[in-house]
């Protein structure tokens, strides 16, 4: 039978399909079990945290049999816990500080490793005792690390290419934010906007990510319910002739976002230049405080969760709820600064709750028949606040909608975060991991030791300029610096002739022509990156 056109049409896309399917399909198999077991750890984290949140309070009320502790009981036992948690991370896991969404961000462009063997015990142990101890931290930030941490284990344990490493490490990421929060829109769109500049996008990659975050949610939601993270009751969305206000109100959460920043980074960085036993009596001092303060204010520390709840049930007058959010806001920026693991998704959701509810309730009577819910304002102050500090308005717009279920709010929530991205960003103010990863690889060691190779010609002042630059970074990397002379070499003047100079690093080129300190440092990085992962898979 002779074959028609129609037939070979016909079996040239069944081919492409199947050809597809079988390359496509692991991975998809792959992000399926990534995002099952972001899930479980992070539901189980979550699990963990909450019922040492549970003793923690039965502590401080005096139920567990010890009677109620004074003052200076409460503020020792958070001082030990959070000097616990950064002890651990000092000694086993420094990658492990903070919300870990940098590192990730980092280990996507090649310039960090993942050593999952040491994050993944150290983040979850380390991440509950710093926020049993009361640090206004959130709970995303580990989960976040944890998932990326799970995505390359796989890829290291089965020995999968690289670019299915790179999904699978962003599909975590994604994942363990939609186990933080059972929120799997929040966690794609997260990855997808605020890690652009590092991830790989392509149509299997985002699927990749879906799958994931489909697959985490749906664990958490087994293991601890299906409810709302932060339950809203229904509000009717506001007139149309009052939503003028939003952007406006969106413009004053700009400026908060940028100054949030502003000092988180200062903090760090003034952190960064103490010894060790500084850094163990500061996150001391700042537990001790949160302690104290878990007596007499509770509603002060902690991650925020409870006291968005309380919050939104009107029970804190208006003048308080300046004041509460004046003091979380210096005590979220020092409890980051301590370096214990955790994030800043969930303190920055009860600052905008805080400023929110008191900005509507302020303002109620502006706009006659307009908005008659303050509480309209905390749902829009939610997103807003989390796109002014991390610059991703369209993940911050679906996080205020999953954790509420206030999707008929979207509007407002839309009109504010738009003007407060971009009053931070007119500001002058960079995305707050970008600043962190940053300030990382400025302070991070090699790892891994070599020498430096410049391959350069005589009397060419493009050379002599490069040759100073290389030999800054050497100095700074305590590294050997060779320059070599081409213009004798046939090969090498074949070779690197038209790019001179050529720095490489162990047969790495690093970069060519005019010389960037800056760039050619990321690139030495990302060079002894691979050195390591290279000489750990021929120890295995």
């Amino acid at each position: 039978m002779t074959e028609t056109p129609n037939d070979k049409a016909n079996r040239w896309i069944l081919g492409r399909f199947m050809e597809a399917q079988r390359r496509d399909a692991p991975l998809m198999l792959w992000a399926l079990i990534v995002g099952t077991l972001a899930g479980l750890v992070g539901g189980g984290f979550r699990y963990f945290v909450e019922r040492l949140a549970d003793l923690r309070v039965r502590f401080d009320a005096g139920d567990l049999g010890f009677g109620v502790p004074g003052p200076w009981e409460a503020a020792g036992l958070s001082a030990l816990l959070a000097m616990a948690a950064v002890w651990l991370v000092r000694r086993y896991a420094p990658e492990a500080s903070g919300s870990g969404v940098q590192e990730v961000e980092g280990a996507l462009d090649g310039i960090r490793p993942v050593r999952w063997w040491r994050v993944l015990p150290v983040k979850f142990g380390a991440g509950a005792l710093a926020m049993s101890s009361g640090l206004l931290m959130g709970r995303e930030g580990p989960t976040i690390q944890m998932g990326a941490a799970l995505g390359r284990m796989l890829s290291d344990t089965f020995h999968l290419r690289a670019e299915h490493a790179h999904v699978l490490l962003a599909a975590g990421a994604g994942a363990g934010l939609t186990a933080a929060f059972n929120a799997p829109l929040a966690g794609m769109l997260f990855v997808i906007e605020e890690m652009r500049p590092q991830f790989h996008y392509n149509a299997i990659s985002v699927q990749a990510i879906l799958v994931a975050c489909a697959a985490s949610d749906v664990v958490v939601r087994v293991l601890l319910g299906d409810g709302l993270i932060l339950p809203m009751p229904p509000l009717p969305a506001p007139a149309v002739h009052a939503l003028w206000i939003f952007p406006v109100f969106g413009a004053l959460i700009g400026l908060i976002g940028f100054a949030f920043n502003h000092f988180l980074v200062a903090m760090v960085d003034r952190v960064t230049g103490f010894r060790e036993w500084q850094r163990l009596l500061f996150a001391g001092g700042v537990g001790g405080v949160v302690g104290w303060l878990a007596l007499i204010l509770p509603e002060t520390v902690g991650g925020g969760e409870g006291l968005i709840n309380g919050v939104l049930s009107g029970a804190i007058p208006t003048t308080l709820l300046l004041l509460l959010f004046l003091s979380r806001f210096v005590l979220t920026v020092a409890s980051y600064g301590t370096g214990a693991p955790g994030g800043i998704f969930a303190p920055m959701l009860a600052l905008g709750t805080l400023f929110g509810l008191w900005f509507g309730q302020v303002t109620q009577g502006w706009v006659p028949g307009g908005i008659d819910h303050p509480q309209i304002f905390t749902i829009a102050a939610m997103g807003a606040l989390f796109s002014a500090t991390v610059r991703a308005p369209i993940t911050g717009i679906a996080l205020a909608a999953e954790l509420t279920g206030s999707f008929p709010q979207l509007l407002p929530i839309i009109l504010t975060c738009i003007p407060a991205t971009l009053v931070a960003h007119g500001l002058g103010g960079l995305p707050i991991y970008t600043v962190l990863l940053e300030r990382i690889v400025r302070d991070s060691k090699l790892g891994v030791t070599g020498r430096l190779i410049l391959y350069r010609e005589p009397d060419s002042p493009l050379c002599e300029r490069g040759e100073v630059v290389a030999r800054r970074l050497a100095d700074r990397f305590n590294l050997e610096l060779v320059p070599a002379d081409v213009s004798s070499d046939e090969a090498l003047l074949k070779t690197f002739g038209a790019r001179l100079p050529v720095l490489e690093f162990e047969g790495i080129e690093l970069g060519s022509g005019e010389l960037s300190e800056k760039s050619l440092e990321k690139e030495l990085k990302r060079a002894a990156v691979l050195i390591e992962e290279h000489g750990r898979q021929k120890a295995d």
